[in-house]
């Protein structure tokens, strides 16, 4: 997204990022912070997640574009393909 909904510019301030790496088929940072995914392969991957503002016992299934994304995750559940993801906060 290039702008808010009111057309104005936006620009996503990423200060520290790293790479995602699965444990027991999950990723979360230490510290349980949300978190903004970067999507660093040409093509859409489908992610379940855990956005900020969700139980730990709810997910949900969605799209990540590549490049950076707007969504503030949580946890990101392993995928069953190889992907090539960012965090960043």
């Amino acid at each position: 997204m290039n702008t808010s909904r009111i057309d104005a510019p936006v620009s996503m301030q990423i200060a520290r990022m790293g790479e995602v790496t699965f444990t027991n088929s999950k990723f979360r940072l230490p510290d349980n912070s949300g978190f903004n995914i970067k999507n660093d392969s040409d093509e859409p991957v489908e992610l379940e997640v855990i956005l900020l503002g969700m139980a730990d016992d709810e997910t949900v299934t969605t799209m990540f574009d590549s490049g950076w994304n707007p969504e503030i995750v949580k946890e990101i559940k392993q995928p069953s393909g190889t992907v090539d993801l960012k965090w960043g906060v």
